[in-house]
């Protein structure tokens, strides 16, 4: 431990930007509830209190990259400009929305909530809504706007160049793996009722829908209490990367077991094949070192992958009546209804991109100020795009889409660098990052790549270090 806090050498420059973080961590938590509402008056931090956490935290981190860029700690020109451009680019799609937004929605569904709010509508029905948008709707988002911005900028280009790579990754992969540790044992005290009742609905002794007995502990949504989980499996092989110690593999299997009880079906599915290719990675570059033991668990591995594809297809084909645990699983996706909804929402997203809003979208967080009312139309009070993409192209447009996916192309350049000094390390957490972008195809989790290229940063500008001091010497 003494050793990984030298190797930090923080400046007291660096207290700026954690003093900065306190203001920016209150204006986010009151930003993502702000988005659920219409009327930011009555729900969301007073504007005052609002601009006061702005300008602390604006004013803190930018006297911080004046202190790093004097000291020639500052990234490429193409980097700034390109983060430059995509901040500018949001702002002004935030500030030229309409100050009231019609559109004209088409009913899909009809349940108790949109019959009691639109009375007589029935399925192809169309409902006018008119969704205000007024000064403070914007003036709170440009501001958001550009605290994430800066946040990103300097957690990924300017932060990551203070550390040594590897000791600081594997301290971080413990730091998060102990936050996993502590959701689930909250979990464990908070929702106990639960975990019984949820295996009983998997394997249909209780007629109900299993995500009615997902466990949530206090991150509040089953969905984030999975990704939480998809989180700690990745690090823990990022660490067994570093450490090769064989309780990651445990610590893998429980909390992929603790996964299954949030009923996150894609964080599932993403999880194990993630666990499958570690797994068959890991015989393969170990294979020399131990040839037999290797060829059993490889004629294993495939035993148990043929047995698993033979026994979802009886279990589909019977109709659950053979393991229905695992079919009632598979189902799920398609009985609960989360595709006909994100379907809606999806269509929704393209009807608010009509008359030339495709090239630079609706403004981050005036989208999901509109989408709310339209999906309530619909019968579903959820305002998030639940996919990544859909969620970028209708914030930012297809400029802002572009942008990102220059960035993940900027990422997988470094990967590439770095993979020349631990191939093995790079690896992982390329597995981390490649993840979440499949997982973002349907949830709107586009910035939790972030946590993965963090640590990649580090690497990269680590490895830059040691390639100077060997020229140098």
């Amino acid at each position: 431990m003494k050793k990984f806090i030298k190797s930090l050498n923080l400046r007291l420059s660096d207290l700026l930007l954690f003093i900065g973080f306190i203001p920016f961590a209150i204006f986010l938590v009151f930003g993502q509830l702000f988005m659920q509402y219409t009327d930011p008056l009555e729900v969301a931090l007073p504007l005052w209190a609002a601009i006061i956490c702005f300008v602390i935290a604006l004013g803190t981190w930018v006297y911080y990259l004046i202190l790093e860029f004097k000291r020639g700690n500052n990234p490429k020109l193409v980097v700034s400009c390109l983060f430059l451009f995509l901040t500018l680019l949001n702002v002004i799609a935030i500030a030229v929305q309409p100050n009231v937004v019609s559109e004209d929605v088409t009913v899909r569904m009809v349940n108790e909530l949109n019959t009691g709010l639109y009375p007589g509508i029935d399925v192809g029905s169309i409902v006018h809504i008119d969704v205000p948008i007024s000064v403070t709707h914007k003036l709170f988002f440009i501001m958001d706007v550009i605290l994430i911005g800066m946040f990103i900028y300097i957690g990924l280009f300017i932060f990551p160049k203070r550390f040594t790579g590897i000791l600081f990754v594997k301290y971080l992969g413990y730091v998060v793996m102990v936050f996993v540790l502590s959701v689930i044992f909250v979990g464990y005290f908070m929702e106990y009722d639960l975990y019984v009742p949820f295996i009983k609905t998997l394997l249909g002794k209780i007629d109900a829908d299993p995500s009615v007995y997902a466990v949530k502990s206090y991150i509040l949504h089953r969905n984030a209490y999975g990704m939480v989980m998809m989180i700690g499996i990745i690090f823990a092989f990022i660490n067994h990367s570093i450490e090769k110690k064989w309780y990651y593999y445990l610590l893998v299997a429980f909390f992929f077991i603790n996964m299954i009880f949030s009923y996150c079906k894609t964080g599932l599915i993403i999880s194990v094949l993630m666990i499958a290719f570690y797994v068959i990675y890991r015989l393969i570059v170990t294979y020399k070192e131990n040839k037999k033991r290797n060829t059993v668990l490889f004629i294993f591995i495939g035993s148990l992958a043929i047995i698993a594809i033979g026994v979802v297809g009886i279990s589909l084909l019977t109709k659950g009546q053979v393991l229905g645990f695992i079919y009632k699983l598979l189902k799920g996706a398609k009985d609960n209804g989360t595709m006909d909804m994100r379907s809606y929402i999806w269509d929704n997203s393209y009807q608010l991109l009509r008359n030339d809003w495709w090239l630079i979208g609706r403004g981050f967080g005036i989208y999901n100020v509109i989408l709310l009312p339209m999906n309530t139309v619909n019968g579903d009070a959820v305002f998030p795009a639940h996919s990544a993409y859909v969620g970028l192209i209708s914030e930012g447009g297809i400029l802002f889409l572009i942008g990102y996916i220059a960035l993940l192309v900027y990422f997988a350049y470094v990967v590439y660098k770095c993979s020349k000094q631990n191939l093995g390390l790079t690896i992982s957490l390329t597995f981390g990052a490649v993840a979440f972008i499949l997982y973002s195809t349907t949830e709107a989790i586009q910035y939790l790549v972030y946590v993965f290229m963090f640590p990649v940063m580090v690497l990269y500008h680590s490895s830059k270090k040691s390639e100077t001091q060997k020229e140098a010497a």
